[in-house]
């Protein structure tokens, strides 16, 4: 087979000379030695490109997908996709505020791609991910940061970043215990900031430090910045057990025990003569998380301070338990979860939102193939709390499966197939 290729592509080789001769109007008779040469050498490249690919040390699978040069170059890829199917049911009127009291759907809630690596040495670390919107299919920017490691445990990493802040957003969405993040964090969560982090980790301790421009402020310019300056700091104090299986809510059976307390705080302020309305905010949490062989559990709370230019202080509140477990010699792993979410008895709607989820998940292959079935009991109606009434909360209710109600007693069902690589 390869003298066949050798040959046609002398042939070919041969043809293109005279032609290059024949338009320059110059009678050239190619050189079969030299056309030899080129080829020979196309052959050696694609061979040590095959070997390249083909050397489990340089490309494959080790989790990710990656490709390599052995020591200093990676790039690994990552992907997800969560395919979800949701009916809410509630006791509305048809007629109040145009609501349902009925409805459901599919719909591709996360469709992820992920390019992270380092670049020179192992060092050097980046990562870049976006997100196609499952209302409009917008492939939106999410991680964009690079960042160097130090031998000592010390990080630093600088770009767009999720703020280490409550720990159910810090989670990666894909480890999440049920089908979506609880309504606590919906409300409160910190989501992506830009800025500047630092991040030590020790043997039973690590810590999180950064300077950013503000919680949510992903995707924006200087100009357009939710706040002149934010401040960030999260530590953690493990008890028990290794750090990575602290990345999951899930306790898979045959895992160890391990026992982690995290607090973390942020403030920030502005911004100033930018057109947008002023604000000090300030947010604190608390967690403690356990691990155990086939079981896990979760508590958490949440407090956060507003203070609006010329306008009302408010202090709001978020509490949250959960736990799980696997039944025995099985792949299925049942979970419940209980949340309030608590406004400032100043606000004019101060009534408390509690939700309770009971569920399952059945792992096909770990968190990389898995199934979800979860229903949420929303105890209280939605336009009786101020948090949940926010214009600028509807997006993320809309993908939990929340519906403005009137009424209380909303019940959503939610069924999930996930799928990563």
């Amino acid at each position: 087979m390869r003298i066949r290729v050798t040959s046609a592509l002398i042939g070919a080789g041969a043809a293109l000379q005279a032609a290059a001769g024949a338009s320059a109007g110059v009678e050239t008779e190619p050189s079969e030695d030299r056309v030899r040469a080129i080829v020979s050498e196309m052959l050696a490249d694609a061979e040590s490109r095959s070997s390249l690919l083909q050397n489990s040390s340089n490309a494959g699978h080790d989790g990710h997908f990656f490709l390599s040069d052995g020591d200093a170059f990676r790039l690994q890829v990552e992907g997800q996709i969560q395919f979800r199917y949701m009916a809410t049911f509630s006791d509305q009127d048809d007629d109040v505020d145009g609501s349902q009291d009925f409805e459901s759907g599919f719909t591709n809630t996360r469709t992820e791609l992920a390019f992270s690596g380092h670049v020179y040495d192992p060092s050097l670390l980046y990562k870049i991910s976006a997100n196609f919107d499952e209302d409009g299919g917008e492939f939106t920017l999410e991680d964009a940061w690079a960042g160097k490691a130090f031998e000592n445990g010390l990080i630093v990493i600088a770009g767009q970043y999720r703020e280490p802040i409550l720990w159910e957003d810090v989670i990666n969405d894909h480890h999440a215990l049920a089908v979506d993040q609880s309504i606590v964090n919906a409300v409160f969560r910190q989501d992506r900031s830009q800025g500047a982090w630092v991040h030590y980790q020790a043997e039973a301790w690590r810590v999180w430090a950064g300077f950013s421009d503000g919680i949510r402020s992903e995707n924006t310019d200087f100009t357009s910045d939710p706040a002149d300056w934010g401040l960030t700091s999260r530590f953690e104090w493990k008890a028990d057990g290794a750090w990575n299986q602290f990345d999951s809510f899930s306790s898979a059976p045959g895992s160890e025990f391990g026992l982690k307390v995290g607090a973390g705080i942020h403030w920030q302020d502005g911004p100033h003569d930018s057109g947008s309305p002023e604000l000090e905010l300030g947010a604190w949490t608390a967690d403690v998380m356990l691990q155990g062989d086939g079981w896990n559990a979760f508590a958490m709370g949440v407090g956060l301070y507003t203070q609006p230019a010329g306008g009302p202080t408010n202090t709001d509140w978020g509490f949250l338990v959960q736990g799980g477990f696997f039944l025995p010699e099985t792949d299925w792993e049942l979970f419940g979860r209980y949340d309030v979410v608590l406004p400032d008895s100043d606000r004019d709607a101060d009534d408390a939102f509690n939700t309770i989820t009971v569920g399952a998940n059945y792992y096909l292959h770990g968190q990389a193939a898995k199934f979800t079935v979860d229903a949420q009991y929303l105890v209280d109606d939605t336009e009786g709390n101020a948090l949940l009434s926010d214009p600028g909360l509807s997006d993320r209710l809309t993908r939990i499966g929340v519906l403005p109600t009137s009424d209380d007693g909303q019940v959503v069902l939610r069924f999930q197939f996930q799928l990563l690589f």
